[in-house]
């Protein structure tokens, strides 16, 4: 088994976060990926919120669906009037539950 770093979770652009929230938005409710969930680790998001500056209030996360039908989420640095700071790192592509789940944990059950 492998052990988490911290640096799990990748920057990517607005088109390429555009694109999976698209793909997740337009699948058919009975076609959507089943996944518990996903990881991002402690230095990507300390990027994100560093990047987005003084004008950061917090994370939204999106559904998202990459190419294989694989699903994830993306996140991104939201300012206090509810806009996303999408010209600021967005994150996407950590690690998903499964098979990266925390065994023990009463969220997993």
């Amino acid at each position: 088994m492998s052990v988490f770093d911290g640096n799990e979770g990748t920057i990517v652009t607005v088109t390429a976060a555009a694109a999976v929230t698209h793909n997740y938005n337009e699948c058919p409710d009975d076609s959507k990926p089943v996944f518990k969930g996903q990881f991002f680790g402690k230095n990507k998001l300390k990027d994100l919120i560093d990047d987005c500056g003084s004008e950061f209030i917090g994370i939204r996360i999106y559904n998202a669906m990459d190419a294989n039908g694989e699903g994830g989420f993306v996140l991104v640095g939201v300012k206090a009037d509810q806009n996303d700071l999408y010209d600021n790192i967005i994150l996407a592509d950590g690690p998903s539950c499964p098979p990266c789940c925390a065994p023990n944990s009463p969220l997993n059950n």
